[in-house]
């Protein structure tokens, strides 16, 4: 069985193109067969976009494990002075991030990479919406790989489901980073964010 967590470019093709609103905002996506929720936008990723706030200067943004490239299109869109890079291991859903960067007029460097295997920058702020199917070991080497990779201030954000662990996510990410805060909690779904010290 192939999954959105893992590299698969020969997936059959079943590719749609839908609009996602936000905040009296309209965005286009395409998605294909082999991504993370193709058929909409699901509602752990738009709590987590509508949950981050961010100066809108020259900071360098981490999109990790970005999916069709939802949660940095639209951050890029509200914060057009950040500098994006968006990532993930699944090849058809970078293809796919740089069709939806190029339909939504944003502009980013997208990075085809097992985690941090080809990620070599630093970031003043990451955002991950986990593939909690993927299990604790992969994830929590993703929160371990955000830590080295955020500058001395930066932000990490996650969301995830009270349901698929949060309380031991939490935990394993106050020990990573000495402090984890819980900034929203909305429909059994936690927005939880670091800072590295």
């Amino acid at each position: 069985m192939n999954h959105y967590f893992t590299n698969n470019p020969n997936n059959p093709s079943n590719s749609r193109t839908f609009d996602f609103q936000l905040d009296g905002k309209t965005y286009r996506f395409s998605t294909d067969s082999g991504v993370f929720s193709k058929d909409y936008v699901d509602f752990g990723t738009k709590s987590l976009i509508k949950a981050i706030s961010l100066k809108n200067e020259p900071l360098k943004v981490l999109d990790l494990g970005c999916g069709y490239g939802v949660i940095g299109i639209v951050l890029k869109d509200r914060f057009p002075n950040i500098e994006l890079s968006q990532s993930d291991i699944n090849y058809k859903a970078t293809e796919l991030t740089k069709i939806n960067n190029e339909a939504n007029y944003i502009t980013s460097t997208v990075i085809h990479s097992d985690g941090f295997e080809n990620i070599h920058d630093t970031f003043d702020v990451i955002t991950l919406n986990p593939p909690i199917r993927a299990g604790k070991e992969v994830i929590f080497k993703l929160y371990e790989g955000a830590y080295t990779h955020l500058n001395k201030g930066g932000v990490f954000y996650i969301v995830i489901q009270k349901k698929q662990g949060a309380p031991s996510h939490k935990k394993q990410l106050e020990n990573i980073f000495n402090n984890a805060t819980i900034i929203n909690k909305v429909k059994g779904y936690y927005i939880i964010k670091m800072i590295k010290v």
